[in-house]
């Protein structure tokens, strides 16, 4: 099992392999090598992804001027920590939602509001779109997920048409999309920042296995061209090397609710946070707290004599699981248990008692 980099990383090394890929040519075109610089160097990123834009109906205009998908994320030697930001934030320096801040400013506005939000520094940024990333879930093949109960919701204007029935589901990249865009449950955009994080992180995982490159170096021709970044290949490709061994962290900024449709900063809860999860080492013993394993019976049972051995006692679930990681809202404790299992730690928005370890098919992939 290996650690995934997050959805900047996901985006970085596929760009890359298709790059790699590509160059049985001249040495004429150029000389893009990946190259062991040892580890990638310090620095925030913005990364969002636009929203369709409809200027009638059933009418789409292409990629629209909403970022409704909004990721910090810190890189620094082997790590990565992300934090996923609402799109219904409040934003002062936007002047209204943060979602409206690309459209209003563009890259450099969203990257303002970004560290205004977070009180983080965000050199550079990369900006998806929607067709984009179906393409790339379609050159590995899809993802799996797993849903308690059906998954509908109907926007005959926009053509939008999501109709999922509970259970253990394949799905295209056209239907990844659809399951990382909806939000009509209780949760609302809570949720789907939690469906985004388990789509790439499946995507990154199909994305290093070999077989998988021909189609992806066909996708990525086309999705670079669709970039708004100031990330160019020539920088980002010497680097791949290190992305392998890359430790992945990704959560969710606090917020509260406000006046109207919108979602405030909770500064009390972030700074509190933010200090523990961007401060996080790893503990040198097994932290005390409630530990539950959850998967498939061989895997499960495997964890609990793994467990046993270190001192630690767990509950087991069997259950489906579709993305292993470890899911807690304490973060010494989650990285104590990523680096044990080698899996990326996810904290969900919803409450998490002790630390929860997902063990899924994918580990037997």
């Amino acid at each position: 099992m290996r650690p995934r980099p997050s959805f900047l990383l996901l985006a970085l090394a596929l760009f890359a392999l298709g790059v790699v890929l590509s160059l049985l040519r001249s040495p004429k075109e150029g000389d893009l090598r990946p190259r062991r610089l040892g580890p990638l160097p310090e620095v925030g990123v913005v990364v969002a992804a636009r929203d369709v834009e409809y200027c009638g109906y059933h009418t789409p205009c292409g990629p629209g001027s909403r970022t409704d998908t909004i990721f910090y994320l810190r890189l620094a030697g082997g790590e990565v920590k992300g934090v996923a930001v609402p799109r219904d934030l409040y934003s002062p320096v936007a002047g209204g939602k943060i979602n409206a801040a690309y459209g209003r400013g563009g890259a450099e506005l969203l990257k303002r509001a970004v560290e205004e939000a977070t009180g983080l520094v965000a050199e550079r940024h990369l900006i998806l779109t929607l067709e984009s990333v179906a393409r790339v879930v379609d050159a590995v093949g899809g993802v799996e997920v797993v849903l308690e109960k059906p998954m509908r919701y109907t926007d005959r204007a926009a053509k939008l048409y999501i109709d999922f029935p509970a259970g253990r589901l394949h799905l295209s990249g056209e239907d990844a999309v659809k399951y990382m865009r909806f939000r009509h449950e209780a949760l609302g955009d809570y949720a789907r920042l939690d469906r985004i994080k388990e789509v790439m992180g499946q995507v990154l995982r199909k994305a290093q296995n070999p077989a998988t490159w021909p189609a992806l170096t066909l996708a990525l021709q086309e999705v670079w061209r669709e970039l708004d970044t100031d990330l160019s290949l020539e920088e980002v490709l010497p680097h791949l090397p290190a992305l392998r061994g890359l430790r992945l962290s990704l959560a969710t900024l606090p917020t509260r609710e406000g006046p109207g449709t919108f979602l405030y900063v909770d500064e009390g809860a972030k700074r509190t946070f933010l200090a523990a999860f961007f401060g996080a080492t790893t503990p040198a013993t097994p932290p005390k707290v409630e530990v539950r394993l959850k998967g498939l019976p061989e895997l499960v049972a495997w964890a609990q004599t793994f467990l046993a051995k270190e001192g630690i006692q767990a509950e087991a679930e069997v259950a489906q699981v579709a993305k292993s990681g470890v899911y807690t809202k304490d973060p010494e404790a989650g990285a104590y248990f990523a680096d044990l299992f080698h899996l990326p730690l996810l904290a969900p928005h919803v409450p998490v008692p002790g630390v929860v370890v997902e063990l899924g098919q994918d580990l037997l992939q």
